[in-house]
């Protein structure tokens, strides 16, 4: 008794901080009184919806989670499983009513055993297993069947442990946990206990969701529950009432939170509640377990060296209560725990947090504890506070640990000779990598001991951030030593990502052709030798093809195609680690537009063709967007002009109909509009004026629109020498021209570029004057015409056989003379050839003669 008011005293002073947060938090009993009142209404999950199976990640049970095991080993071989696989099947497809009791123990047996498998699809049988046998009981009537709390419970704890993605976790515990509820309301079945809300708690401790309420509350729904004699017999209500693995879950919960020492402050508050119920209740008793987790929790608390100080204060109080209370005994873990919280200090605390870690490690080593064989750990984590420390001597000291550890009759692992590696080349000097490099090669000639990738990736990391000037040499020179030695110690997926990020960040000239042979070696131990620590991520291919988009030599651009064929490859294929988006598509499409082949050509609208078929299919990471075809249009623009306008014609249709803001820059609208000026429809001509006109009103006129872009609307008209493509053209320069009178700062007009290609549809459908009309407008403008403009005329005046034409072409020669102090061979040609048209007229003939005679007063003389 007087051990456990010392605790209660040493514990209280930090409940102060609680009480303060406590104020901050939305009270936890609004969400229990919420869900109490929805019992009787409502499943979680229908128990007919299918159970859907999740993606599985490499999320790791923490080791201070409390136990909560129920059931036998699972299948042993593939045939095992597979006999397993076909009786479940035949029990799960029997008709409801009709399963025989040597399949009811079967099915009860094997949701047992499914439940060991430690993965989701484990976890699906034994859920659709208690489903059935529920089924076969209240709606086969079979009362050979018998619902009990631990199936449920197996359940639960078959979704804990199935390393399923935690947000999967929790609501497929939650869903049985609620099912189990209310079944036991709608038919009285079989109650919820004490272990089946603690399998909840030990859910929610597996996702990243912050659940604090949740899990107050469920506290609360148990005391409730637990003094509801209307609801729950005497016993069922005893069976729901908190154990000590009840606490030590909610404290484990805490724990899991990262950089939260509120969080670390709630455990500790939950340690003192325990302590004072084990005082008046002999059932409930603190352990060892509990203050393992309370430590974990001020460790992972963010709270820097006091958080550390706080697990160390814990374990000292541990210290005090070992002779009084036989549970509550450091461990291993114990110490291991306390050391590690200094390895998360800042680094001005670094020299306290190693001092501190060594004289735990001291009075450790003049302690008995119950399991010695562990020590092990204890060392490690001194040596790793040690090496994150960055203090002199680092190195010194882990060897020093080392020769105590021998006379402890323990013997360094590759956890310790990593810290003293890391120790080591943490100078990043000359010296400091000379001292890796020799422990090093102690860890490949130590009998006991293998060294792995990790290890070598540390030296390596070293090395390629080095100032030296032969440090991707020496790299190079370590990932082939890496090769060399194989076995664990090949390169990982670590090491090809520092090498080829080494050699994408370097200038020599066989940089690429090294990085595409990493990648392949990459892939070759992946996918050949089954090396499951090689397994490329996008990091690897995005660096290896930057590179070659950047590389100057001719067989880059069937490579670059090729990375990203295996990319496309590893992602079909699972790989979870390799997510392709629309960045690298736009690389390699850039890279192969920069060759305008045929071949590329084909390549890049197939690329294209799969970003549009997965942007429809729903995907957000690979969308075409205005560098995607900007690109293609720039290649397909040399290779196939009418099938970039096409292309240009049927993107920039779906941006005007959008919903969706599109995003398109200053470049990519000129491409597409340049495409569009290529073409000889008048429908491509129609699309560039509704472009103009759509970007016109959006939010980005000022950045997008230019004179030389409007100039390509003219252009697109002036393929088009017909009367609707005159009118279009006017029409667009007229409303041009009279907002930009009106004072609209935002109009753009075009150059006399763009008002030349609109003369040549005017002129070439008989509407000369209004050419001439608008070429004093462009004069008003100040926009000084030049040969061009007339040029554009008299061309179109050349290809027309009328006797307008031939006297059209003296007006506009005449023009011209007066404007321009010198008239172009070629003006003077076009116009002649204007009247050569109609040759044979009297008019024709008259007015190229007046031409002859109007260009002899010093100009040049005609070819």
């Amino acid at each position: 008794m007087k051990g456990r008011s010392l605790l209660c005293q040493c514990i209280r002073r930090s409940s102060t901080a609680l009480s303060r947060q406590a104020a901050k938090r939305p009270s936890a009993q609004r969400y229990f009184q919420q869900q109490s009142s929805h019992f009787r209404h409502h499943y979680f999950a229908s128990v007919t919806e299918p159970i859907q199976t999740g993606t599985i990640n490499n999320q790791k049970e923490e080791s201070h989670a409390p136990n909560l095991d129920f059931t036998s080993e699972g299948p042993t071989s593939a045939n095992e499983e597979r006999s397993l696989h076909s009786t479940i099947h035949y029990v799960l497809t029997r008709d409801v009513g009709r399963l025989s009791i040597v399949n009811i123990q079967k099915a009860r047996s094997f949701l047992s055993i499914t439940s060991r498998w430690n993965n989701d699809k484990g976890a699906v049988l034994c859920e659709q297993l208690l489903e059935r046998l529920f089924e076969e009981r209240y709606i086969g009537n079979n009362i050979n069947v018998f619902i009990e709390s631990d199936m449920y419970n197996i359940c639960m704890n078959a979704w804990n442990k199935s390393n399923a993605d935690g947000q999967k976790i929790v609501h497929q515990v939650e869903s049985i946990l609620h099912r189990m509820e209310q079944r036991y309301f709608d038919h009285q079945d079989t109650p919820p206990d004490n272990i089946s809300y603690n399998c909840l708690i030990n859910a929610y401790s597996k996702s990243d969701e912050d659940s604090a309420d949740k899990v107050e509350a469920i506290l609360e729904k148990m005391n409730s529950f637990a003094h509801d004699t209307n609801v729950f017999s005497s016993e069922a209500a005893s069976r729901i009432s908190p154990d000590e693995t009840t606490f030590n879950s909610m404290m484990n919960y805490y724990a899991s939170r990262k950089n939260d020492h509120i969080s670390a402050q709630r455990a500790e508050d939950l340690l003192l509640q325990l302590s004072g119920l084990s005082q008046h209740n002999s059932g409930i008793q603190m352990d060892s377990t509990s203050f393992n987790i309370v430590l974990k929790a001020w460790s992972n608390s963010g709270g820097g060296i006091h958080g550390a100080k706080r697990a160390e204060e814990l374990l000292r109080m541990m210290l005090k209560l070992r002779k009084e209370h036989a549970n509550v005994q450091p461990t291993s873990l114990t110490f291991s725990t306390a050391i590690n919280a200094y390895s998360k200090v800042a680094p001005e605390d670094s020299a306290t947090a190693v001092r501190r870690a060594i004289e735990l490690l001291n009075e450790l080593e003049g302690l008995y504890i119950p399991d010695s064989e562990n020590i092990n750990t204890c060392y490690n984590a001194a040596a790793n506070v040690i090496a994150k420390s960055g203090v002199p001597n680092s190195s010194e000291l882990i060897l020093d640990l080392m020769n105590r550890m021998k006379n402890m009759d323990a013997v360094p692992d590759g956890m310790m000779y990593t810290s003293c590696l890391e120790a080591s080349v943490k100078s990043g000097d000359v010296d400091g990598i000379k001292r890796g490099k020799q422990m090093l090669e102690q860890m490949i000639d130590e009998p006991h001991f293998e060294p792995t990738s990790a290890n070598f990736n540390i030296l390596l990391n070293a090395i390629l951030k080095s100032k030296s000037d032969r440090k991707l040499e020496e790299a190079e020179e370590l990932v082939a030593q890496m090769q060399e030695i194989g076995g664990d110690a090949r390169p990982d997926l670590a090491s090809f990502n520092m090498i080829i990020s080494a050699l994408s960040r370097s200038n020599t000239p066989d940089a690429a052709e090294k990085a595409v042979d990493y990648m392949r070696s990459m892939l070759r131990l992946y996918k050949n030798d089954e090396y499951e620590k090689a397994k490329p991520d996008s990091f690897a291919f995005n660096c290896v093809i930057n590179m070659l988009a950047r590389s100057k030599h001719e067989w880059a651009g069937e490579v670059i195609q090729r990375t990203l064929s295996a990319m496309e490859a590893q992602e079909r294929h699972g790989n979870a680690s390799v997510l392709l988006d629309t960045i690298t598509y736009n690389v390699v499409i850039g890279k192969l537009a920069e060759a305008a082949t045929i071949t590329n050509a084909k390549k890049v609208m197939k690329l294209l063709a799969t970003m549009e078929a997965r942007a429809e299919s729903g995907s957000t990471a690979v969308v075409p967007d205005i560098i995607t075809y900007t690109n293609v249009l720039k290649l397909q623009g040399k290779v196939n002009p009418q099938r970039a306008a096409s292309i240009a014609s049927s993107y920039l249709t779906r941006a005007m109909s959008s919903d969706e803001r599109i995003f398109i820059d200053r470049v990519g609208f000129y491409t597409l509009l340049h495409a569009l000026s290529r073409s000889n429809k008048f429908e491509d001509a129609v699309t560039a004026r509704n472009a103009w006109e759509w970007i016109e009103k959006s939010d980005r006129v000022d950045v997008v629109l230019t004179s030389e872009a409007c100039n390509l609307v003219t252009i697109a008209y002036s393929k088009n020498k017909t009367e609707e493509a005159a009118a279009e053209v006017l029409s667009f320069l007229s409303d041009l021209i009279h907002r930009y009178r009106q004072g609209d700062k935002d109009t753009v007009l075009p150059t006399k570029v763009g008002f030349s290609a609109a003369f040549i549809p005017l002129c070439a459908t008989n509407r000369t004057n209004d050419a001439l009309s608008l070429l004093k407008i462009i004069k008003a403008l100040n926009i000084v015409p030049d040969a061009g403009c007339y040029i554009s005329m008299l061309s179109a005046l050349s290809g027309r056989k009328s006797t307008n034409g031939a006297v059209y072409a003296h007006k506009v020669f005449q023009q011209m003379k007066e404007d321009l102090e010198d008239v172009p061979t070629a003006a003077f040609n076009a116009a002649i050839n204007a009247c050569a048209w109609v040759s044979g007229s009297p008019v024709g003939e008259r007015k190229a003669l007046e031409i002859a005679l109007l260009n002899h007063k010093g100009m040049h003389a005609p070819i």
